[in-house]
């Protein structure tokens, strides 16, 4: 029977976190005594040779029962994490040990658990306002914490999570967690999920409702998923396609200003975004290279040997097809067209439509 020198207790959503370890970044979820979920304990022993799968910075040695999860250039520290996730063993002392284990191997563990209870970790950024919880979310570095930021600023909201927010997918709620980006933010709170934001760059403002088909693509890429560990990844995905069938996925468009955040929380609000389109997106393969005034779309890689010659376009095609590059609907790449040249609705929607049947006879965009 193992013997512990200090017990401490943490709540995360309806995980209770026994501790043999004082997790500063934890304090704010710090809770009395309860029925333990989760123990995290102290080991020295070094761990086993065994295969490993690296996910990012982070490797995953298997294990008798279970895995060793370490920082991918030192096994000497790293969190032991038991098949079932209910046991985690801390390798390692001093604060960055410590830290490491708080911030990576025992959130890991915290939440493929959560996962197999209907949790979903969002790489976004979840504010909060009016007791209804917004989630920003799309790839790195398109903006989503200067969207939390302007409605912070702006709106009176509150940030909840800066980074890794939880979504409960029954009932929906956005839960705060103890480990974060830059922000920092470790708030034990949780709100109703009232919408969350696909964030796209644009001049102007659009907003408009995702498919549960586009909703689902979106955050396979967003979720967290453990693939070490393929039945916590398969219960992960279920809980991302509940999430994408709620109908709360938005694509939004517009630079965070005051103005359009505004605009956004009225129109979510009032339920007036626009309603779903299709996605077109340009097919891998193909590179565009501008020769004097024109531009040539030309095959690469595998393509070369199965696409004869090359499609010229002007500027206007040009910045089309750059926009393609992430799916768009028409009337989202019209907006796109109408806001960055001087051209009238009309016009721009007729060389538009031209411009999309030529690049499907040449069958170098997909549908979806």
């Amino acid at each position: 029977m193992r013997t512990w020198s200090k017990e401490v207790y943490y709540q995360i959503a309806d995980l209770t976190l026994r501790s043999e370890i004082d997790l500063p970044l934890y304090e704010p979820f710090r809770c009395e005594s309860a029925d333990a979920d989760v123990t995290l304990y102290r080991t020295e022993d070094l761990p086993a040779p065994g295969p490993e799968i690296v996910s990012g910075t982070i490797s995953h040695r298997v294990q008798r029962d279970g895995w060793f999860c370490h920082p991918s250039g030192t096994d000497r520290i790293g969190v032991y994490i038991s098949g079932d996730y209910a046991s985690l063993g801390l390798l390692g002392r001093g604060k960055t040990a410590e830290y490491w284990a708080s911030q990576q191997g025992v959130r890991v563990a915290l939440e493929c658990l959560l996962a197999r209870r209907g949790y979903a970790t969002l790489h976004s950024a979840a504010v909060v306002s009016g007791g209804m919880a917004y989630a920003f979310t799309g790839p790195s570095g398109v903006g989503k914490s200067t969207r939390a930021r302007v409605w912070t600023q702006h709106l009176g909201a509150e940030l909840l999570s800066g980074d890794r927010p939880l979504m409960r997918v029954s009932p929906l709620e956005a839960y705060g967690v103890p480990w974060d980006g830059k922000e920092q933010c470790f708030r034990r709170e949780h709100y109703p999920l009232k919408a969350v934001f696909e964030v796209r760059r644009g001049d102007f403002f659009r907003v408009r409702k995702l498919s549960a088909a586009q909703a689902r693509k979106l955050l396979a890429a967003q979720t967290f998923m453990p693939m070490w560990d393929a039945e916590t990844t398969a219960l992960q995905m279920r809980n991302l396609f509940r999430l994408a069938d709620s109908g709360r996925v938005l694509r939004v468009y517009g630079p965070p200003t005051e103005e359009n955040a505004l605009l956004l929380y009225r129109t979510v609000l009032d339920g007036s975004f626009l309603k779903e389109e299709p996605d077109m997106k340009a097919k891998p393969g193909f590179i565009l290279r501008k020769v004097m005034d024109e531009y040539m779309l030309m095959p690469a890689g595998e393509n070369i040997g199965t696409f004869s010659g090359m499609v010229l376009l002007n500027s206007v095609s040009a910045f089309v097809w750059e926009k393609l590059q992430s799916p768009m609907s028409r009337d989202e790449l019209l907006a796109a067209v109408t806001a960055e040249y001087d051209v009238d609705e009309e016009t721009a929607a007729a060389d538009l439509d031209a411009l999309l049947e030529k690049l499907k006879a040449y069958d170098v965009i997909e549908e979806g």
